[in-house]
């Protein structure tokens, strides 16, 4: 059965940083002017545990949530002067009951409907990317696979960028695609249907600007179309627009401080759709060197938005056309403070993090009058290796 966007967000665990004095990591480089000089292999593991729900928020099924554990393999190496390849694998599986509907109790208060037994499922992941290098552009084209029981996505893209003024400026961008159908596990007593599509494209552009030896800025912005099937299958009365068009700008800022030999990174993204969802995220962090081989990384995050057009904050309120009680439309805020530790050696480089994630609609900046009783909150672990042939 299928574990929907929590899951595939564990994708997005890392990414990769431009190195200045001391070991502090700047903001994520466009590309790299040539193919790596050195074969690296790497390896990573997530757990991410959900909380079970409050007892007191459940009308029936199971108190358990997701539990998912991550195993993510990578490959980058150079295939000439000229041509770099990367290749990444990734397995997950996952256990736990879903929220499929918003019910209320005797007095009127919301409580969660979940499902009965509890999910598995297993989904793999695979993409390679061929990188053309010259002296200040760089070509790339990716293809990949994921496929779990009830879902399987082709996806593929081409991104470039441009470095001139003396590599102080690069702008960067790209197209992607995926191509995506989705046929849902059958159970009686429930409707669903038997094979859905839908499909996605993003267009992507970014500049990013080094300022001195010790500071960058970078922007980005983004816009993706989805057709298709976009409801939940797993959901009881999930009815959602077959498009879905989403608009996004980030702008990052990263400054080396000698003074504390430490880096402070300052994120901030604004997201939008034609849903009516609007959404703002800060993050923070603190890359703190102890010494040439070890940096410990605070950091925290806050999110809020608002609320779908069609969001319903209880299951069979309006039982014709377009409505949702997902949570994940509801307006709320969360919090999410982490801490990491890596290490590095002259061929290896190791990490270990825990990220603590907590969502309430007391979080979120506008006023909700009636908070979903489903938001969740997790705990995630993770370790990760990499080494230079």
């Amino acid at each position: 059965m299928k574990a929907n966007s929590s899951s595939r967000a564990l994708l997005a665990l890392s990414a990769a940083a431009l190195g200045i004095p001391g070991l502090a990591s700047l903001a994520p480089a466009a590309f790299a002017e040539s193919p790596p000089e050195r074969t690296t292999v790497s390896y990573a593991y997530t757990q991410y545990e959900e909380d079970d729900l409050d007892a007191s928020k459940l009308a029936v099924g199971s108190r358990e949530r997701y539990d998912i554990d991550v195993h993510q393999l990578g490959l980058t190496t150079a295939l000439s002067d000229r041509y770099g390849l990367s290749l990444n694998f990734a397995r997950e599986t996952m256990s736990g009951a879903s929220p499929q509907a918003i019910s209320t109790d005797v007095q009127g208060n919301p409580q969660v409907v979940m499902s009965g037994a509890s999910i598995e499922d297993e989904r793999l992941d695979v993409s390679s990317t061929l990188r053309r290098y010259n002296e200040d552009t760089t070509v790339g084209v990716t293809l990949g696979y994921s496929g779990e029981d009830d879902y399987t996505a082709f996806s593929g893209g081409v991104d470039g960028s441009l470095t001139f003024n003396d590599r102080l400026d690069t702008v960067s961008g790209g197209i992607a695609v995926s191509i995506d159908t989705v046929e849902p596990t059958q159970q009686t007593g429930f409707t669903r249907p038997e094979s859905e599509d839908k499909d996605s494209l993003t267009v992507f552009a970014g500049y990013t600007r080094i300022l001195t030896s010790v500071s960058q800025i970078q922007g980005s912005l983004s816009a993706t179309r989805k057709s298709g099937y976009l409801s939940d299958p797993y959901k009881l009365e999930d009815e959602r627009p077959d498009e879905r068009v989403q608009l996004a700008a980030s702008a990052r800022y990263r400054h080396f401080i000698e003074a504390a030999n430490a880096a402070a990174h300052v994120d901030y993204r604004i997201y939008g759709d034609d849903w009516g969802i609007m959404s703002h995220t800060v993050d923070l962090a603190w890359y703190q060197n102890i010494n040439a081989n070890l940096q410990l990384v605070p950091s925290f995050r806050y999110y809020t938005q608002g609320q779908a057009d069609f969001y319903e904050p209880l299951t069979g309120i309006n039982t014709t056309g377009e409505r949702s009680s997902d949570f994940r439309l509801s307006p709320y805020g969360a919090v999410t403070a982490g801490i990491k530790a890596i290490a590095y050696g002259y061929d290896w480089k190791m990490s270990i993090g825990a990220e603590r994630y907590v969502s309430d609609a007391d979080f979120a900046i506008e006023s909700v009058d009636r908070p979903n009783p489903a938001l969740v909150e997790f705990t995630r672990i993770s370790i990760g290796f990499e080494y230079s042939l």
